[in-house]
């Protein structure tokens, strides 16, 4: 199963044009909303029609502007899965899922299909209701039972989870990789949520202003981002423009910093960015240590299991603050920070990523 997209689409301020390989492989698309992201499936699926290029699934060619390809939607049967489930309000569970079928099929051969593919996540008791009926978690396991019955060549999703609750969405995950080991396809899956797309892919494709910027596994573009964009849609809350003030040297231009990396700093670098739970109390608690410095504390809120806080940069007209968050699951409140402390910290150079662009 594979995938080979290279289409260009112009839009009033904004062009699309994005390049992708893929195999049976579950593939996220990350992206800032407005990025290209939904509109890349579209194309894919013929709901929209790109100005140019070339899009082939599983060797089938669905769109080729220079020999005049163009398959219809049903032609292309594809899969695509939106928040909103569209499951048919006029039609049970069990014929929803029959919806999707081949048509040569006989009533008997879909019928047997549908209940296998409801079984597969335990939905077969539920054959007879109609999906005003069901949860939200039910109806989105109607959707994917669906999708597997139709047999699409390529499974896409569209931010299937993002209006459910952490504890539903905890348990749709599994539902979710549950369909990827029977379904032996390429998956295109779109989310603004690095967390969920490190659980369900296996590579990553960062989309920015309409391209493609980087395309890894996801130990690669979480773990060494080379780009900006990739930087701070994989949860990087501390990024700045940066430049090479020494061999081994860099300076964040946005905090007034500069760090000693150990090692030689591109002569290109453009940003650096360290994640917030990357910073450190210096073991001196004075800030008087290579790459530790002493920062006020502007603000502090609680999430359930960390401490967000705010820090001030030394550059007093720095136009953001970092961010360092600090576990609490097994902290005593007092060795915890607290808004107005000054406190000595320690960034690890190794810790520190610099990209070019």
């Amino acid at each position: 199963m594979s995938l080979s997209l290279d289409i260009k689409k112009a839009f009033p301020g904004f062009n699309l044009d994005i390049q992708l390989e893929a195999g049976e492989e579950r593939v996220a698309l990350l992206g800032a909303s407005g990025c290209g992201k939904s509109i890349t499936l579209r194309c894919i699926a013929g709901v929209e029609t790109p100005d140019e290029g070339r899009i082939v699934v599983n060797g089938v060619t669905f769109f080729d502007s220079e020999r005049g390809v163009n398959l219809s939607p049903q032609e292309r049967r594809c899969a695509l899965l939106f928040q909103s489930y569209q499951l048919f309000p006029n039609l049970t569970v069990i014929e929803n899922v029959e919806a999707g079928m081949a048509r040569s099929l006989t009533a008997a051969e879909r019928r047997d299909r549908a209940e296998r593919c409801l079984s597969i996540f335990g939905m077969a008791s539920f054959g007879d209701r109609y999906p005003v009926a069901l949860s939200g978690g039910q109806q989105q396991r109607v959707a994917l039972a669906r999708m597997i019955a139709a047999r699409p060549g390529i499974l896409m999703f569209d931010e299937p989870m993002s209006a459910l609750d952490s504890f539903l969405k905890n348990t749709l995950e599994q539902s979710m990789l549950d369909l990827f080991a029977v379904a032996g396809r390429t998956v295109l899956y779109v989310s603004h949520d690095i967390d969920e797309a490190c659980r369900l892919c296996e590579r990553i494709c960062v989309l920015h202003n309409g391209h493609v910027e980087e395309v890894g596994s996801v130990d690669e573009v979480v773990g060494h981002p080379r780009t900006l964009a990739a930087l701070r849609l994989t949860g990087c809350k501390n990024t700045s423009a940066a430049e090479k003030v020494g061999p081994t040297s860099v300076r964040a231009l946005d905090w007034g910093m500069t760090f000693e990396m150990g090692e030689t700093v591109p002569d290109d670098v453009a940003y650096l960015g360290i994640r917030a739970s990357h910073i450190h109390l210096d073991r001196n608690r004075d800030g008087s240590g290579r790459n530790s410095f002493r920062l006020h504390v502007a603000r502090v809120s609680d999430a359930r299991f960390e401490r967000v806080v705010l820090l001030d940069a030394p550059r007093s007209d720095a136009p953001s603050r970092l961010t360092w968050k600090v576990n609490t699951a097994d902290a005593a409140e007092a060795d915890l920070p607290h808004e107005g402390d000054v406190l000595g910290l320690h960034f690890d150079a190794s810790r520190i990523h610099l990209v070019s662009r």
